[in-house]
């Protein structure tokens, strides 16, 4: 008897949601194709594998035992999906890359670059606050500060980011404390959401304030950079952002206790993969290049001086 991959996908969403409806959309399918494919696979085992009741589908005992199957069997065409592409002996395809903000500006900026090295591949850029999930190819590689905790994933050290205290130049002139340890109790701050506290700049900033409030709270961080240009207040920002935005003007040096260091993570069966190996490759070179930029030294960089 041969099973349907796609049968067993739909089993699993709907253990997984407890409905027909949930699991269409975690697939986007029809509602009524996840129905058709449940009856085909209850059909083809000739077992019932869920109670539909009225708080939703429940499974059965035939359900539940084969629930471990089925996790394995999706968890081997993951693995199959994540190997495909070594197969190929052209560097070809898309590479998925997930990063913060501040990567994102920073690799955008060098796309071009990177596209004469690699003029048969495709990159995406996807901006994202929670990492993405390598074991399902939510994408080919993550730029994150925290370190994984999924076992399979291989994680090399980037670069370490250097962070400082910047405000906009009407503001900076108008507010002499700006310069002054007294800025942070006599100027006004823009800064993230409490949603966002754990970011590591975020928590370093409220301590300094002490139990004061931010004056202008935002969710992500180019428009904290907006914010701060357009003189809603003083605003910790990587000096990798504001050494070279002419808006701005920094009134801290680089914060000795202020650092974060972003580390390259791909699953261990991508690592190999031409078109991935290919971006590895060359986004370890970029940061290497682009070290002192990350740490606010002094530096030649064409890219930055002219973006």
């Amino acid at each position: 008897m041969a099973l349907n991959w796609d049968d067993l996908r739909v089993f699993l969403a709907v253990a997984r949601g407890g409905s027909l409806s949930s699991a269409a959309r975690i697939l986007k399918v029809t509602q009524p194709t996840a129905g058709r494919r449940l009856r085909a696979l209850e059909e083809s085992l000739g077992a019932r594998l869920f109670d539909r009741l009225p708080e939703g589908f429940v499974p059965t005992v035939a359900g539940s035992k084969l629930m471990p199957l089925a996790e394995q069997m999706e968890r081997s065409a993951e693995a199959v999906v994540r190997r495909q592409a070594s197969l190929a002996d052209r560097v070809t395809g898309t590479v998925r890359i997930s990063t913060n903000e501040t990567m994102a500006q920073f690799l955008t900026a060098r796309l071009v670059e990177l596209r004469k090295r690699l003029p048969d591949l495709e990159i995406e850029v996807a901006v994202s606050h929670t990492p993405a999930n390598l074991s399902r190819r939510e994408a080919d590689l993550v730029i994150r500060e925290c370190l994984p905790e999924s076992p399979g994933l291989i994680v090399r050290k980037l670069c370490t980011v250097a962070f400082a205290v910047y405000g906009a130049r009407e503001l900076v002139e108008r507010c002499p404390a700006a310069r002054s340890e007294a800025r942070y109790r006599d100027c006004d701050w823009v800064g993230f959401d409490e949603e966002h506290n754990y970011f590591t700049e975020q928590k370093w900033l409220l301590k300094r304030l002490d139990g004061r409030q931010l004056d202008v709270r935002v969710n992500d961080a180019m428009l904290l950079t907006d914010m701060v240009r357009g003189g809603a207040g003083l605003g910790v920002l990587p000096c990798l952002v504001g050494d070279f935005d002419a808006g701005l003007t920094r009134v801290t040096t680089p914060l000795p206790d202020l650092q974060t260091v972003q580390h390259l993570i791909v699953h261990r069966d991508l690592q190999r993969v031409p078109s991935v190996r290919a971006v590895i490759e060359e986004l370890v070179a970029l940061c290497e290049r682009s070290a002192a930029a990350f740490a606010s030294e002094p530096f030649v960089d064409t890219v930055l001086r002219t973006a």
